[in-house]
Order: structure tokens, then C-alpha cells, then sequence
């Protein structure tokens, strides 16, 4: 194999795994509760938090002050049309599921 062909070959495997990366697609939603509220398994105190999945992903991440402090399993579930908006769906203080502005999917939580 040729110099000229190796550095062909290293620039498409490049390609390919940046173009991986950057396809992977995040959403992300702010949540403010102000009691105690149950997300999967986790417990959260009131205050201010950060909800993010990873398109293609089995979990959400909890964000409290920039830190993750939970990894909670999730399933993806297909909308019938896009999410209008953004919204954390709850009920009796224990959070069901999360919808992102624009998307087809939503996140829905085993309860």
C-alpha cells in the first residue's frame, strides 16, 4: 500500500467516526419541582435540575448544579405527531415522562 493510500485511508476512518459523533443527537429540558419527586428510582429534592437523553440511548441523566447525580433507564416511545413543546409529564409527584419540542419520540419511565 501506498503513503498517499494510507493517508486516504486514515482521513476516511476519521471521517467516519466524527460524522458518528456528530450525528448522535441530544435533547435536553430544564425542570423545576418544588417537593420531593420521584424520577425512575431516584428521589429529588426540590430545586432546579437538568434533564438530558441521548437520541438512541436507554437512560436520562439528571443534572443538578452542572454534576450528574442520576443515570435513570428509560424507553423511547413514538408520538403520534412532533411535541409542539418541551414538557415534563408528572403525576402525584413521581415523573411518567418527558416530551422535546420537535420530536417524534418521547421518553416515557418504567413505573
Amino acid at each position: 500500500m501506498r503513503f498517499i493510500d494510507k493517508i486516504y485511508l486514515v482521513v476516511f476512518a476519521f471521517s467516519v467516526f466524527t460524522l458518528s459523533l456528530w450525528a448522535a443527537h441530544t435533547d435536553s429540558i430544564s425542570f423545576e419541582t418544588t417537593q420531593p419527586t420521584t424520577i425512575g428510582t431516584t428521589q429529588l429534592n426540590p430545586g432546579n435540575y437538568e434533564l438530558r437523553a441521548q437520541e438512541g440511548q436507554s437512560e436520562l441523566q439528571v443534572i443538578h448544579d452542572g454534576k450528574v447525580i442520576a443515570t435513570v433507564p428509560c424507553q423511547w416511545t413514538q408520538l403520534t405527531n412532533k411535541a409542539a413543546d418541551s414538557e415534563v409529564i408528572s403525576s402525584n409527584n413521581q415523573v411518567t415522562g418527558v416530551q422535546f419540542a420537535g420530536r417524534t419520540e418521547s421518553i416515557q419511565f418504567n413505573r
